[in-house]
């Protein structure tokens, strides 16, 4: 299991800008089903984007983050007081007192290779009939190639629908609401870049940079070596190239994507509302 050092090395390029919020942030914010104020602790927080948001929409926000360097912008760049550098498990030990209204972890149920052992730290840090929000990627979304990300030691699970809700169920946990993404433009260009993967730009860079599959695989020590805080001439070339392709992917994106519409292909996000039963 991937400790703090090495989620700072291998996302640590995240930590310099708030990002924009992923789809399953917007679903939990728009949810009819979800409790409109309250506290709320986000388990994974990252830079705290989420988190801001859900300040300005008025819940009372703290939350959690493994990457030491992400919770310091959440805190300093931010202005999130109470942004907690440590896991859930870390955080249900020093603050047992603690409880919230909602508890959120979007995009990090996948990561775990203790599922129990985490939504149990998750649930204890639950109100009686308080709630839970999360998303995770969709195993039943479209794929035109094997996914890298999907694999150890970044991810540990693939969810559905079905999996998913009945892992909430045994542990305590009724579904409020469940969303799929449907494939997007932007999702069905990044299939057509991935079904016609060329490696021009691996060939062209040689030794260059090395790709997210291989930084996955690599300890702590190896990534800090291996990522260069400045990217090289070769470099930069290979980036302009992979983008280049894939801008070149949406036109055919826009002209097969009523086909993919009309076949109800899934996008990348699952999500869930569930409430705890006592």
């Amino acid at each position: 299991m991937p400790d703090a050092r090495w989620y700072e090395r291998v996302y640590g390029g995240r930590n310099v800008k708030l990002l924009p919020l992923e789809p399953g942030h917007k679903y939990f914010l728009a949810d009819r089903a979800a409790p409109r104020r309250g506290k709320l602790l986000d388990v994974g927080c990252g830079t705290g984007n989420f988190l801001a948001a859900a300040r300005n929409a008025g819940y009372e926000v703290s939350g959690t983050e493994l990457d030491r360097d992400a919770a310091r912008f959440a805190k300093d760049q931010v202005g999130l007081p109470h942004i907690f550098p440590m896991s859930i498990l870390e955080f249900v030990q020093q603050h047992s007192n603690k409880t919230f209204d909602i508890v959120t972890f979007f995009e990090v149920l996948e990561h775990q290779a203790t599922p129990a052992a985490f939504l149990e730290g998750v649930r204890s840090c639950v109100q009686s009939r308080g709630y839970i929000a999360l998303s995770v990627p969709n195993r039943e979304r479209w794929l035109t190639a094997p996914d890298v990300l999907d694999y150890p030691p970044n991810h540990f699970l693939r969810w559905n629908v079905k999996a998913l809700m009945g892992f909430l169920t045994a542990h305590g946990f009724e579904i409020a609401s469940v969303r799929e993404e449907p494939a997007g433009l932007a999702h069905t260009a990044q299939m057509i870049n991935m079904r016609f993967r060329t490696a021009l730009s691996r060939s062209f860079g040689g030794q260059g940079a090395p790709s997210f599959q291989e930084l996955i695989q690599m300890e702590a020590e190896q990534v800090s070596v291996s990522v260069q805080p400045k990217p090289t001439t070769r470099q930069r070339v290979m980036q302009i190239l992979a983008r280049t392709k894939y801008a070149a992917c949406f036109p055919v994106a826009v002209a097969v994507y009523p086909y993919i519409r009309a076949r109800g292909l899934k996008g990348t996000y699952l999500y869930c509302l569930a409430r705890r039963k006592e």
